[in-house]
């Protein structure tokens, strides 16, 4: 049985398991998959820049937090 696609809430772009755990990180630990955002959405709404998450997402990366494992 195939995994079901993520999706943006807001722009239906896919989401990948990286996209999804800096969603829980940095939102909502307990967030649901249909409320997860890309990061384009994201940097809109934490007013920061897609190259900011995912420098975040390698600083979680390699400090081994273990939602990006």
């Amino acid at each position: 049985m195939a995994k079901k696609q993520l999706r943006c809430r807001f722009c239906e772009e896919q989401i990948d398991k990286d996209t999804k755990a800096l969603n829980r990180k940095l939102i909502n630990h307990n967030q649901p998959d249909e409320a997860l955002v890309c990061l384009k959405c994201m940097a809109e709404t934490l007013d920061c820049t897609v190259e900011d998450l995912r420098d975040k997402i390698e600083e979680y990366k390699y400090n081994d937090c273990t939602l990006f494992r």
